[in-house]
């Protein structure tokens, strides 16, 4: 069985007890479960106390399959449990948390897995790791929110299918580890808009962003910064005009901050493999920035997720 491990971090302002009690009572992981937020009508139930070796819950839903969780110890500094997965197939992980104190009230949490795949998967661990290692990612950071706020600025909502008409736009296409998407997209974007506008274009609708590439594995991306245009110019700073072809796309839309778009894209993928949709790979996905993220509070950021599919 081909085995794997990995482990993802961060820093939450907050004292480790405090981390520990809401991580060890899986009463609060619907609320940042980076699964469970794939399919909220997902069946759920409980099993034993909050905070106690036995303590578990189990899991049923079309998208996300079926499997359970089970504490099997916890300290002041770390918590053991077991995780099994039922569909889509067969499989046992070794769960843990660490929470160390950073200082009084900040704590690192670093949460790992342990696990193998099915032999016949052996070609996947690689992306696996990736993949898993991206919810991990998600879920601490909607936890980090949930912890030091309360609540976390995040719902998604799944539109359907819609055909989406052709676009001409301005745009610079630049690379960025994953990590700093939010710092390369806040140098973009007003490079492309005042090299559009120095050159005389007609801004005509909300700015997007076109996902050319993505490699899980290395996890970087070539995205393209873009402002849709009423016609071509010719602008400087590489800035060029193209069109975004006409397509047909499952639509999402996420409300909330864009640290946590990535909940929209691993819903919108689960939702096409559970439809059996075949992703257009002539029409790379991209996403349009509805509101204005300067005067927007960021739980009241609206962003349209579209994922083209072969007709």
């Amino acid at each position: 069985m081909p085995a794997f491990s990995l482990v993802s971090s961060v820093e939450i302002d907050a004292p480790a007890s405090k981390v520990r009690d809401i991580v060890s009572d899986f009463n609060t992981w619907p609320i940042w479960s980076p699964w469970l937020l794939m399919e909220r009508e997902c069946s759920l139930t409980y099993r034993g106390s909050a905070h106690e070796p036995g303590h578990g819950y189990d899991w049923e839903g079309k998208k996300i399959g079926a499997g359970g969780m089970t504490m099997t110890s916890l300290d002041a500094n770390r918590m053991n449990a077991d995780l099994v997965f039922l569909k889509p197939w067969k499989s046992q992980a070794d769960i843990a948390f660490d929470f160390e104190s950073v200082d009084e009230n900040k704590t690192r949490v670093n949460w790992h897995m342990d696990s193998s795949l099915p032999f016949f998967m052996f070609f996947m661990v690689k992306k696996m790791k990736a993949f898993i290692t991206g919810d991990y990612d998600r879920g601490l950071s909607m936890l980090k929110d949930y912890v030091e706020n309360g609540s976390v600025p995040s719902d998604v909502s799944v539109e359907g299918v819609v055909d989406v008409a052709a676009q001409l736009f301005a745009g610079k296409t630049y690379h960025a580890e994953m990590k700093n998407m939010g710092d390369s997209m806040a140098a973009a974007f007003p490079e492309v808009f005042k090299a559009a506008t120095e050159a005389g274009a007609q801004i005509n609708g909300m700015p997007f962003s076109i996902y050319n590439t993505m490699d899980p594995v290395k996890r970087t991306c070539h995205y393209t910064a873009a402002v849709p245009v009423a016609e071509s110019v010719t602008a400087a700073a590489g800035v060029m005009c193209s069109e975004r072809a006409q397509c047909k796309a499952l639509k999402l839309v996420h409300t909330g901050a864009y640290r946590h778009l990535g909940n929209a894209w691993s819903t919108g993928m689960s939702d096409m493999r559970y439809a059996k949709m075949k992703a257009d790979k002539n029409n790379p996905p991209f996403e349009i920035y509805i509101n204005d993220p300067e005067t927007t509070p960021e739980e009241s950021l609206i962003t349209e997720i579209y994922m083209p599919i072969r007709s």
